[in-house]
């Protein structure tokens, strides 16, 4: 009787670990098939039943779309006139027409900046995976360091606005530093049986 059951218990075994196999084949052959059909242009392709990972141009489902399709962090000093580029791509299997626009930049307590960024192009038309240049330009003449601004570059294709953030940090915080050495050294030489190295001539008065 127990060598039944036990014959029982590994056909058992045998089929669940058969079953297992047959599985993960399938799934990876689903995973081949749907990377061809998105090669051949056939984007979106998913048995039924199954979940696809792979988003394309959708928000996916499973969580909230994002409030910033990306963020930009810029840092320029008072006085510049600062070009900030982005591109647009189109990720769907169809052509499309986004209007681009921007909304008022401001400090962090709510208040306009000096002057406001000027977009190059309100639209743009893409064809399937094309890209476009577009750039944002601010002049930074009135402004002063110190301060921070925020502002959203707003994508549109029919009647939902899509975001790119943009900071501006206003200060010298990233300006390249000169550090000045003492100029005696300039004049000062140094000399041995091997050299006589001098660093710079003196200038005389009135020489520049």
């Amino acid at each position: 009787m127990n060598s039944i059951t036990d014959g029982m218990q590994k056909l058992t075994d045998l089929s669940l670990s058969m079953l297992r196999l047959s599985m993960d084949s399938a799934s990876k052959n689903v995973n081949v098939l749907s990377k061809t059909m998105g090669n051949m242009g056939l984007g979106g392709f998913v048995l039924p039943g199954m979940k696809s990972r792979d988003h394309g141009c959708c928000p996916p489902e499973e969580e909230c779309p994002p409030h910033c399709l990306l963020q930009i962090t810029r840092e320029a000093a008072a006085g510049e006139r600062i070009v900030v580029p982005f591109l647009v791509k189109n990720r769907c299997n169809t052509a499309k027409h986004y209007r681009i626009g921007v909304r008022e930049l401001r400090n962090i307590d709510g208040a306009m900046a000096p002057s406001q960024p000027v977009l190059n192009k309100n639209a743009v038309t893409l064809d399937p995976g094309q890209s476009e240049l577009v750039s944002m330009s601010i002049e930074l003449g009135n402004f002063q360091n110190g301060n921070t601004y925020q502002a959203e570059i707003v994508i549109r294709e029919k009647e939902i606005n899509q975001n790119i953030c943009f900071k501006l940090v206003v200060g010298n915080a990233g300006a390249p530093v000169a550090q000045p050495l003492d100029e005696k050294k300039y004049t000062l030489h140094w000399q041995s049986w091997r050299s006589h190295f001098y660093c710079e001539s003196p200038q005389k008065r009135g020489q520049q």
